[in-house]
């Protein structure tokens, strides 16, 4: 088991805040708010106050790059511990969100225009972040990437043009206590995260697309392979607002395997099935 460490000060659960600094009571809490067992190897726990050290360093990087709230953040990121942890941050630092596939209207997307539409919905961004910084090398907005850094990859489609930014670099230089304005006003996280509804309707054949599972003491998600988007930045949010962890899983779709149920049945988040 791997749990990563922070020196924030503790406190209460944080759950059901609905307050105005939601963002502290996340931080002070000790409890998991996301348990990683999806990356293929140990498993990863994040308390809420390490989720919120990272969500701190990340809103400070954003800040000192020049975006603030009036910004469009793309998000193009695969869905495991350090993409929530970017999430939190980005929430944190209260910009806009944009995510590939979203179509804004009917949900109606010919698969054909999928790469068309993912370009569109992004047009306006003024910031990328991406594991994959070969696709986005020709946008013209700051490029950020997500993973073992700029200079990692082998595959000369994924290498990341000279102009990117290594994330896990910076972010790491940053303050662990964020001082900018909190978004949302009085409405809280599960406020902020109406703004983060899906554009189009889930559809599981998506080869994107991960599996929610709301337990009654937590939030499930068949991880393996899928992308970060708004139906999951919407149900984490909701679930890290009641003090309630995340737990991501090794598998697409349900019904898990017995190693994955058992898993589950660790977390303590509800039924296994």
């Amino acid at each position: 088991m791997v749990t990563l460490g922070t020196n924030l000060p503790g406190g209460g659960t944080g759950r059901g805040t609905g307050s105005r600094d939601w963002f502290a009571a996340l931080a002070a809490s000790p409890r998991p708010a996301v348990v990683d067992y999806a990356g293929g190897g140990d498993r990863v726990e994040l308390s809420g106050r390490v989720l919120a050290n990272w969500g701190a360093k990340t809103a400070n990087l954003v800040d000192s790059e020049g975006h603030g709230p009036e910004a469009t953040v793309l998000v193009d990121l695969p869905l495991d511990w350090t993409s929530l942890a970017v999430l939190l941050g980005l929430a944190r630092a209260g910009v806009g969100l944009v995510f590939p596939g979203e179509d804004g209207g009917d949900g109606q997307t010919d698969p054909a225009d999928s790469a068309d539409l993912d370009r569109a919905s992004a047009q306006d961004a003024d910031l990328v972040l991406t594991s994959t910084p070969g696709d986005w090398a020709e946008h013209p907005a700051d490029l950020w990437v997500v993973g073992a850094g700029p200079d990692a990859a082998s595959d000369a489609e994924d290498a990341a043009p000279a102009h990117a930014v290594d994330f896990l670099t910076e972010v790491r230089m940053q303050a662990d206590q964020c001082h900018l304005p909190l978004p949302g006003g009085a409405e809280g996280l599960p406020g902020l995260a109406e703004a983060w509804k899906d554009l189009r309707a889930p559809d599981l054949a998506d080869a994107g697309r991960a599996q929610l599972s709301r337990r009654e003491r937590g939030l499930v998600v068949a991880a393996a392979g899928a992308r970060l988007d708004r139906a999951v930045a919407s149900a984490a949010a909701g679930v890290w607002d009641q003090g309630l962890p995340v737990v991501l899983v090794p598998e697409r779709t349900a019904p898990f395997s017995v190693a994955t149920a058992r898993q589950v049945e660790a977390e303590g988040v509800g039924s296994p099935a």
